[in-house]
């Protein structure tokens, strides 16, 4: 087995890799672009991939990246798979251990799987890749909680909000698609109330028009919600956040309703909302059901 770093010209054969690993989720190769040389972090020392011995196409595939959190650095295991017919042969053992080792030496305190937000592909690991499971959990890693993935239908509903809209407007509330003349507020408030999700709230003025929505009191910018930001060109809603203010007036409700119809008006039948806490929430005002349940993993070092 020979391991080299990652390239622009591993980025078909290794995105092909990952759709045959990856029973239950696509990855066309315009996502692992996204998910590598589009991450802000990006490491190509963390970024490897393997070979058979003389062979060309890829047996595996590994992405670390450290992210600067508020308790400290955090490494993530972000992409990992091996060819079905190649596994139990020590391909993902010897990739893991490498980023491992390269992730300390940077500075990680522990190291977490897939949910690399704010550019991430999922945000855990599907016990359905039960051998995933096992083989984290012989290596150390600890599930310490466990998250969903909704998905919301959009061909059954239109989603309009303009009776609530209306109502909201004699209390001097507006909700709005972003303009770009408001970007620098808008972000302003978001890093103030919801500094987390900054780096998304900024990817949504990447397009035009912006697929960012706000509601607005006076003038003031207390609530947003975003769509197209992560795995982009695959429907995925979120983030979003509500000023304490406003909680309780359906805000909330009006802006996830908001960037469905114009997830809808782009041609998606489909809307993903990921890493969900609030589920009555989401069925409640799109229909959203549980689509996958993701268990979180964790392994700290002392």
């Amino acid at each position: 087995m020979r391991i080299e770093n990652f390239s622009e010209d591993l980025l078909r054969p290794v995105a092909k890799l990952c759709r045959r690993s990856m029973e239950l989720d696509k990855m066309p190769d315009f996502l692992l672009k996204e998910k590598t040389f589009g991450d802000p972090d990006y490491d190509v020392s963390l970024t490897l991939t393997a070979f058979p011995e003389n062979e060309d196409p890829p047996a595996g595939f590994i992405q670390g990246v450290i992210r600067k959190r508020k308790n400290g650095n955090t490494g993530y295991i972000k992409l990992l798979c091996v060819a079905p017919e190649l596994r139990r042969m020590g391909i993902g053992s010897e990739l893991l251990s490498r980023v491992e080792n390269r992730l300390l030496k940077l500075g990680a305190g522990r190291i977490r799987i897939y949910e690399s937000y704010p550019n991430y592909f999922m945000p855990g690991v599907d016990p359905f890749y039960t051998e995933a499971v096992c083989f984290l959990e012989r290596r150390g890693y600890k599930k310490f909680a466990d998250t969903s993935n909704l998905t919301a239908d959009l061909t059954v509903n239109d989603f309009n909000t303009d009776t609530e809209e209306k109502e909201l407007e004699k209390e001097n509330i507006i909700c709005k698609r972003a303009a770009a003349g408001d970007k620098e507020k808008i972000l302003s408030w978001v890093k103030k109330k919801f500094e987390g999700w900054l780096p998304e709230a900024t990817e949504a003025f990447s397009a035009d028009p912006a697929t960012l929505f706000i509601t607005e009191v006076n003038g003031d910018v207390k609530a947003f919600s975003a769509h197209e930001v992560n795995n982009k060109g695959t429907g995925w809603f979120g983030p979003m956040g509500t000023d304490d203010t406003l909680r309780g007036k359906g805000i909330g409700g009006i802006l996830l309703r908001k960037c469905l119809a114009d997830m809808k008006s782009m041609g998606f039948q489909k809307a993903i909302i990921p890493w969900v806490g609030p589920i009555p929430f989401y069925m409640h005002y799109s229909g959203a059901k549980v689509s996958r349940v993701f268990w979180r993993y964790e392994k700290v070092f002392s």
